[in-house]
This record gives structure tokens, sequence and C-alpha cells, in this order.
């Protein structure tokens, strides 16, 4: 119940202090009589404790009980609520003391229900200011109260629920002026709910953008609701994307909805960055540029953050920074020079570790127990520091990516996202660029194949002398490998002895230094342990290291050193299988050989050795069949090979073509083809140096020399091969010796050429009447009815019969090729 005072001297005529009927009216008063009677409102009258004197029809019935019940009843016992009792009992005080009071009241009605008022009392007073009664005019608002205690609820609903939303919701006046504002309006603002109410909604507009309120305020006269996004101002200055839907409400309110879409924008911000990092990596941007402008993303996604990329410096020891946009000059040499470790920073620990390292607060993390390093990162303001290492795909470290901030914090699942996926995009960039970079090397080194091989059949083509000869092929590989010198070194069989062939820094082919150890003690070779593996298994040895390879002996260690020498190629020089000597191949600092580097000098290897037979065949010039058979085979090797060098080269062309137009999956293929050719050349090359040497029978039977030539054929391919010899092996005339080899090797020849297979067997047998050589293959196999009246085929089939054997041929598509030789053991084949 509430009340509020009015003061009014009003006279009624003068009744009793007890409570007493009202007296009748007289004829003047019979106008007030029938209002009184026939009032829709409640008109009755109390003594001074609020007995009641009289009440007209309307109270008597909304009350419910009859007009003598409530007669001298108290007003307060039989119609007041208990809690409305002690308010109204002041207000009879206020009467009696001669004041007027409005107020709301309450009544109980006979049937329990509760009925609502306004009331309006006023004291009657006697002449000499007695107070007499109280008249007391009420009117009935019940439904009224109804509806406002509805529309309360109504309100309290609506609160409770925009409280619960966790969208930011406004009511706004039709000036913009907001009214109402649940707690994430409130979060949202930044601003107390005080405050709130009555902030303009354009004081969160961005100064430029203010305007567009009254428009969207216009458009909401056509439109329900209107929908937009907006730049929403907080007090602090910052600045939220927010998506905002308005519809209008009762009474010319606004009510707008805004939703905090900064997650959903630095997603898409996100998505946008990542899909423009893989067009740069796709269109081979440069790493560099690619690795600023990830750094430079991540920055955008993260207020606050310093992003780095730093790779693992070829020699495994140091990082280099290959980007951090944002991150002081100093900062990033210091960075350089640390060397990584199990206590280097977050990034040398996770380069050394492999994993990831975080440290929230720099200042105080054991990890940065270097003190320069540490005073270096506090001087430049740097606090924290998360790092990732970079691994590729086969699992080894390539680098770090770095993450920092000028306070100290740690990460959260958002933080450990982003790390996670520019890692990501940093080892895609790195991988990508790695491979393009060996794409070119690959590319070069085919040139530099096709080069030096074409200029070889050249050099076969006009006889030049052998010694110039040689001079110009370990220049070419040299200049090819960017050497700081090659060195040709024969194996003197007579006495073991190393005997310096040949020696090319840049164009000086003369080279030969007296201090060489090898020189000054030809046998000294015998005390290096690297030479020993070259000359017993035949293969390459690589020198990553003079310092501290323990392949090398002290001696020769202190004379490379003494040259600035710090790793070198040793490259077998290899005659019917047979090692014969090595190149040398000496470099300064560079990265690790690559696999197509050492190819690429075992090719050229193959092609001094073949420089120096035809110099032996050279000197035996007066005998006229040597020197024809030289110039046929020279001629041979070029009308063979000069095919296979320009498919070659009509790859490479076409390579560059798909490079240049962005082709990069066609580029590659044309790659492997030209890389297949060149192979291919090689083989023949090699194939052709073994056909010169038949004297290496005279160093053993055809079984031990023809076994030898096939394993160095197939060395390093993909063809298996395996030897089985059933019965012992009698004494063969020379003649037999090189015709059942050669027929060996022609087969051997043609599965490699044409049949492309996995597996070759080769068989001999032996018995007291017959010898069987059986070469068999499980390549493609053609059909022996159709002619292949080659060369090779009619040597083979001349060779059987000039023994009087039989030769066999079975072959069918898909199948494999066998060859079945057959010849009698007999007095001729021992003469």
């Amino acid at each position: 119940m509430s009340a509020t005072a009015d003061t009014a001297d009003l006279s009624c005529g003068e009744l009793s202090s007890r409570a007493e009927p009202c007296a009748p009216a007289d004829d003047g008063e019979s106008a007030a009589k029938y209002l009184f009677e026939l009032s829709r409102d409640v008109i009755l009258s109390l003594d001074r404790t609020g007995n009641i004197l009289c009440i007209n029809q309307r109270g008597v019935q909304l009350s419910g009980y009859s007009e003598t019940e409530l007669r001298g009843a108290n007003i307060l016992q039989r119609l007041l609520l208990p809690e409305d009792r002690p308010a109204i009992g002041q207000i009879l005080d206020d009467l009696v003391r001669g004041k007027a009071r409005e107020y709301e009241v309450r009544w109980r009605t006979k049937d329990g229900a509760v009925v609502h008022f306004d009331g309006v009392s006023v004291p009657r007073l006697s002449s000499n200011g007695e107070f007499l009664s109280t008249l007391c005019t009420l009117r009935d608002v019940t439904e009224r109260k109804c509806a406002e205690e509805k529309l309360r609820k109504s309100e309290e609903k609506y609160r409770d629920l925009i409280e619960i939303s966790p969208d930011a919701i406004y009511v706004v006046d039709a000036n913009g002026i907001c009214v109402l504002g649940n707690r994430a309006g409130v979060e949202l603002a930044g601003i107390p709910q005080d405050e709130l109410v009555g902030t303009p909604v354009t004081d969160t507009y961005l100064p430029e953008e203010r305007h567009l309120f009254q428009e969207r305020l216009e458009k909401l006269k056509t439109e329900r609701t209107v929908r937009f996004e907006r730049k929403f101002v907080r007090k602090n200055g910052q600045i939220v994307p927010v998506e905002v839907s308005v519809s209008g409400i009762r009474g010319g309110y606004f009510q707008a909805i805004l939703r905090d879409i900064s997650e959903r924008k630095r997603g898409e911000a996100l998505q946008a960055g990542e899909k423009r990092i893989l067009e740069m990596i796709a269109t081979g941007v440069a790493l560099k540029e690619i690795l600023n402008a990830l750094c430079l993303i991540i920055e955008e996604q993260q207020s606050g953050t310093l992003a780095s990329v730093l790779l693992l410096n070829p020699d495994g020891v140091y990082l280099d920074v290959v980007a951090g946009p944002s991150l002081p000059k100093e900062w990033t040499e210091q960075m350089e020079k640390l060397p990584i470790g199990p206590c280097a920073g977050s990034c040398g620990t996770a380069a050394y570790r492999g994993s990831p390292v975080i440290v929230s607060d720099i200042a105080t993390d054991p990890l940065w127990n270097v003190p320069e390093h540490r005073a270096s990162a506090l001087k430049h303001e740097l606090r924290a520091s998360w790092s990732n290492p970079v691994l590729s795909s086969k699992g080894k470290v390539l680098g770090t990516f770095c993450m920092y901030y000028r306070e100290p914090r740690s990460p959260n699942s958002q933080d450990l996202e982003l790390i996670e996926l520019a890692t990501h995009l940093v080892r895609i960039a790195i991988e990508r660029d790695r491979a393009e970079d060996a794409l070119r090397a690959s590319e070069q080194l085919a040139r530099g194949q096709v080069e030096a091989l074409t200029y070889s059949l050249d050099v076969l083509a006009t006889a030049p002398a052998p010694d110039k000869f040689l001079g110009q092929m370990l220049s070419t590989i040299g200049r090819l490998l960017d050497a700081q010198s090659v060195i040709l070194w024969l194996l003197d069989e007579s006495n073991d002895s190393l005997v310096l062939r040949a020696w090319a820094e840049g164009a000086n082919f003369a080279k030969a230094d007296p201090e060489h150890p090898f020189i000054k003690n030809p046998l000294l070779w015998k005390e290096d342990p690297g030479l020993a593996e070259v000359f017993f298994s035949g293969a390459p040895v690589v020198c990553e290291d003079v310092e501290h390879d323990p392949r090398i002996s002290s001696v020769l260690r202190e004379y490379l050193r003494s040259g600035g020498t710090r790793k070198f190629l040793r490259i077998p020089t290899l005659v019917g299988g047979n090692v014969k000597g090595f190149i040398g191949v000496r470099h300064g600092a560079r990265p690790p050989y690559r696999p197509e580097e050492i190819e690429l000098a075992q090719a050229l290897a193959h092609q001094a050795m073949l420089a120096i037979q035809l110099n032996e065949f050279a000197e035996q010039s007066q005998r006229a069949a040597v020197l024809g058979e030289r110039n046929r085979m020279a001629r041979d090797i070029h009308d063979t090979l000069a095919q296979g060098f320009t498919g070659v080269i009509v790859q490479l062309e076409a390579a560059e073509d798909a490079i240049a137009c962005c082709r990069r999956k066609e580029a590659d293929e044309h790659l492997k083809r030209a890389s297949g050719l060149a192979r291919r050349s090689l083989s023949e090359a090699r194939r052709s140096v073994h056909a010169l040497r038949p004297q290496a029978l005279q160093r053993g039977n055809f079984w031990d020399a023809l076994k030898g030539i096939i394993k160095s054929t197939t060395v390093g391919t993909a063809v298996h091969t395996s030897f089985a010899l059933r019965g012992k092996l009698p004494e063969l005339s020379q003649v037999w010796q090189e015709n059942l080899m050669h027929i060996g090797q022609e087969a051997l020849t043609n599965a490699l050429k044409y049949a492309h297979p996995h597996n070759f067997e080769t068989r001999l047998s032996c018995n007291t009447k017959h010898l069987r050589l059986e070469l068999r293959d499980d390549g493609d196999g053609f059909k022996v009815k159709d002619r292949h009246d080659g060369v090779g085929l009619t040597g083979m089939r001349e060779r059987v019969e000039q023994m009087g054997g039989e030769l066999k041929i079975t072959s069918l598509r898909g199948k494999g090729t066998k060859v079945v030789v057959t010849v009698p053991h007999n007095h001729e084949s021992m003469l």
C-alpha cells in the first residue's frame, strides 16, 4: 500500500466521537444523498479509530458483507489486509490531525477475494477545528492492478530472458538512447549498468559510420527487422566486429541484438591468409617473401604477437632467421649467434629436442639461462616465447616457428592451434622450395651429363691426344661440380703403387703438386682406410668433413687441410668390373653432396676411363685391325648414344616450357624421362667400355669374366642377377672363351635394352660331352617367329656356328626370353 499526503480543511456536519449512524440528510442534502447512494465509487465515513459510521451501496456490494455487518465494524480488522493496516493506521492519525490523504489500499472481501482501491480521505472538522469524522472515497482499480501485475511479470520474464542470452541486447528509444541493456550488453560495451542506461547508441559507432544509425532507423519504418554487420567501439576504444539484428517493439522503442563475431571474422581472415600463402607457394614466390607474409598474417590474428621463422643451418648447429618482419634487427642477429642445444632459449631448444618449447616468462625460465641471450631479449621487451619445431615429412628438423610477446603469458588452446597451423604452412613452404631447388639441380645435372657425354662423343669422333681429352674431362667434372680440383689416380698393378694420371684445377690441365703425399710415396695409399674401401667395394666414397672423418690418414688430412679442402669425393674407375684407380674431387665449404652429383661424377669417371682405354688402343695403332676396331667402336658409340642424348635434350626443353607455364607435374614427368634416357646412355657407355677389353679373359676364364661384366653392368639398377655353375669348368680355347663371353654379353645387352627385366639368370652346365650356357630374363619378351636379324643376334649365331654348337631362343610376350647355347666338349674346344 502507498499513500501521499495532502492537507484540506473540509466540514461535513458534526458527529459524536463515538461510532454513530449518519444523521438523516435534510432537504438541502438530497443531491448529496443521491450521489452517495448511486456513486460507482465506494463512499464511507469513519471515526477516529477507523470504525465504519456509514457506507454506500457500492461499498456494501464490493465487500460482500451486509450493511449491518459493516456498520460499526472497524475497517482495519474487517476489510483491510494485515500488511496494509499499519499504513492505514498512520493515515487515520494524519486525518485526526486535520490532514487529507491520498493512498492505495486493498480489501479482503467476505469470500476472500482481494479488491484494489485508489483512495482519498478528508477529515470533517467542527467550527472550532475539532475532528468529527473521516470521509473516504475509494475507486476500484482491481482490473488495472491485475493488468499492471501481468505487465510486471511479463517485464520480469523478458528481463530474465535477455539476461541469460549470450548475445548483447539493448532497448533504445527513438532518439537512439539506451534505456535497457542485459549483462552481455554491459560486458560488450565495457561500462557499468547504471552508465549504460542513457548512453547514446552512436557512441558505439566509429565516427565515420555514425550517419548509418539514422539510415537504419529510417529503414525500420518499412521493414520489421534490419540485419547488418558493423564495428562496435567499446568504452576502452577496442573495436569488436558484431552482427546486429534491430526490430521495432511497442512504445516506439527498438530492440537491438548484437552478436560478437570476432571468432568468425578471425577464422575467415585466417582461412583467407592460409589460401594466400598456399597460392604463393604454388606460384613459386620466393621462400623469404612467403614466410614474412605468413608472420604478418599470424600477427594480425593475435594482437601483440611477434612472429618469426628460423631455418636450421646446413651445419646443423645454428639457426638462420629467414622471417621476422616485426622483430628488432639486433635481436634477429642475436638469435643467429646461439647454437642449438638443451638450454638455448626457446628456438634453439625446440630445434635440439624436435618438440615444442613454451616459455611463459623469459626473465625466469631456466631454458634462457644464457646471460647475453636473456639480456638481449629483455632489452627488446620480449617476455614470452613459444617455439615449435618445423619437421620434414621424414621427421627431420628443418627449423622453428616462434611467437613472442611483450608480457609474460601462456598459450591457450586457440594459440596452440594457431601455432600448429603456422608450423604446417612453414613446412609446406620449405619442402616445396627445397623440392624446386632439387628439381633445378637435377635439371642442371642432367644437362651436365648430356654436355659431358656429347663432348666425349665429339672427342671420340676427332680422336685428339688422350692426355688432352683426360684433362678436359676432369676440367668438365670440376666445372659441373664447382670443385677446387679433380685428380685421376691409376693403380700400377705391378707394384701396387698409385700413379698420377691427370690433375685439373680450372683450365689448368697439367697441375701436379710434388708435395702431395701419394706423389712423395706412391705406396702410402695403403694406409688410407677410405681408399682401401674404394678399391674393395668399387663404390664411391664421400667425405663430408675432412677434419673429423676417421677414414683419412693423418698425413693426407694435414695436406688437404693446408689446401683449404673440407670435403671430397672419391669415384672408382672401373674396367671389366675391376677397380683400376679413382678420381678425387675436392671442395671447400659447401652443402652435403647430393646423389645426383655423385651419379654425374660416376658417369664422367666412366668417360675418363674410356679415354684411357682409347689411349691404349692408340698405342697399338700400328695394328690396322685394332685401329679399325677402334674407329668402328667410336662410330658405333656415337651413332648409338646420339639418339639417346637427343631425346634427353628434347625432354629437357619440354621441361623448361612446362616450368615456364607453371605446369610443375608435367615438368617432373619430362625430367624423369630425361633422367631415364641419360641413365640408359650411361649404361651403353659402360657396355662399350667392357667390349673394348676382351683381354680380361687373360686374367681368368670366361665364366668369371662374364659374371664381372653382368654385375658391373647391372649394379645400381633394379635388375637382380643370379649365377649357377654345375660341374667342373673345363679348359677352353681363347677363341671359345671370347665367343661364349660375347654371347652372354649380347644376351644381357638385348635384355636391358628391349625387355626391361627384373631378373637375369646365368647358368652354366658342364659334363664330359657338352657345355650348356643358359641365359634367362623375365622381361617383355618377343615373338620368335618375327625377324630379329640385328647385328647382335646374327653375331650370336655366327659365334655358335663357329664352335659347331646349337643356339636356341625361346620367348613369349610378357613371359621373358631364354637363350640356350649348347656346344660340344671336344679337342677343338681346347686348342
